[in-house]
């Protein structure tokens, strides 16, 4: 099982937008020496409390220089707010800065305020979602691209760079509505969803429609990941655990009510923090945590866990990074220990195939 790490970027009166920043880039750095496997990032508009990071490309670039082996990922990029040419373009460069790294995550957006202040229909959502993903996927593996859609249309042109994965980076969509999972199912990407925006039920729910669907359209189960987002938040005494992350999540939920228009805002004034720690979170001492981890596997059938270790945005840097570390130390090893007893019987390549001379 693999572990990432999430944020959003919220940015309280109190804080500032650069100061958000050094703690993103440090964070990620510090989960790129623990061993987790990718960090990322969400794209979110108009809306300071709730995110100033309207462009995770850019603060994936800047994490590219700061990491050595981590991925980087958008969870996500917006692709109907984009013209396809540019986010082919610049997603392809974060895969050439970053050696490889580049994953890319992408979704419609629920919030109207979005599709407002980009002065595209809601309505268009869809449409130009899957014309998006098909355009760009053509970009990256076209010499010259030719594209004729309803809303985007190119002929002969040469984009450039290519990424350095071949024949493209990771492809993970977003799924939190009961029309998507069917969708990603059909297309045969990985998928990320959140059980806090439709709850554990509806997750289950969807995933079951995304694997028949990924079997129907003939795809392999086997080559796409099941991702689920949940807030993380690790300390040697439990109760402490329990205790330190309800201010930040009380802050999101509060920003949440007071903006949600979209997808999720019945349910956004109607949960509360005993629900999400006892239902929809990661939170505890190590052995509760593993004891989490397990049953989340269990229930979703996942590959990877992504942490939200900072929900809300209040805690201090190094409170996350403590508990970030504890996390790496007692819990992620409990779910790769499988995989590094796998690897350490399997027998030595010969001297010179796969070995140094």
């Amino acid at each position: 099982m693999e572990f990432g790490i999430f944020d959003q970027l919220p940015c309280a009166d109190s804080q500032s937008p650069a100061g958000r920043y050094r703690d993103l880039i440090a964070q990620s750095k510090l989960a790129d020496e623990l061993g987790f496997h990718t960090t990322w990032l969400a794209e979110l508009h108009f809306n300071p409390r709730f995110s100033v990071m309207p462009s995770p490309l850019l603060a994936a670039s800047a994490i590219a220089q700061a990491t050595r082996r981590i991925r980087i990922g958008t969870a996500v990029n917006l692709a109907p707010l984009h013209h396809p040419i540019r986010l082919a373009e610049e997603v392809a460069t974060l895969d050439v800065l970053s050696g490889g790294r580049a994953v890319f995550g992408i979704g419609r957006g629920s919030n109207p305020s979005h599709y407002e202040g980009y002065g595209i229909p809601m309505a268009e959502g869809r449409g130009r979602f899957q014309e998006a993903v098909e355009f760009v996927l053509k970009a990256w593996t076209s010499d010259s691209l030719d594209f004729q859609g309803q809303y985007y249309q190119a002929k002969g042109l040469q984009i450039v760079p290519k990424p350095c994965q071949q024949p493209h980076p990771p492809v993970y969509v977003a799924a939190n509505s009961a029309d998507t999972f069917p969708l990603v199912g059909d297309m045969g990407h990985s998928i990320l969803t959140t059980p806090l925006i439709i709850g554990n039920g509806g997750v289950q729910a969807g995933l079951e429609v995304y694997r028949q669907h990924l079997a129907q359209a003939g795809h392999d189960p086997s080559s796409v990941k099941v991702v689920v987002t949940l807030p993380a938040y690790v300390a040697a005494d439990g109760k402490k655990a329990r205790a330190g992350l309800e201010p930040t999540i009380n802050n999101y939920l509060d920003t949440l009510r007071s903006t949600s228009r979209g997808r999720g805002a019945d349910r956004a004034m109607q949960l509360n923090y005993r629900e999400i720690y006892d239902q929809l979170s990661v939170i505890g001492d190590p052995a509760q945590c593993v004891e989490r981890i397990h049953a989340l596997r269990e229930m979703f059938g996942c590959q990877e866990f992504m942490g939200w270790f900072n929900i809300g945005g209040m805690l201090p840097h190094d409170e996350v990074a403590r508990s970030m570390r504890l996390f790496a130390e007692k819990v992620m090893p409990h779910f790769q220990q499988v995989e590094r007893s796998a690897v350490s019987h399997q027998v030595p390549p010969p001297r010179g195939v796969g070995a140094e001379s």
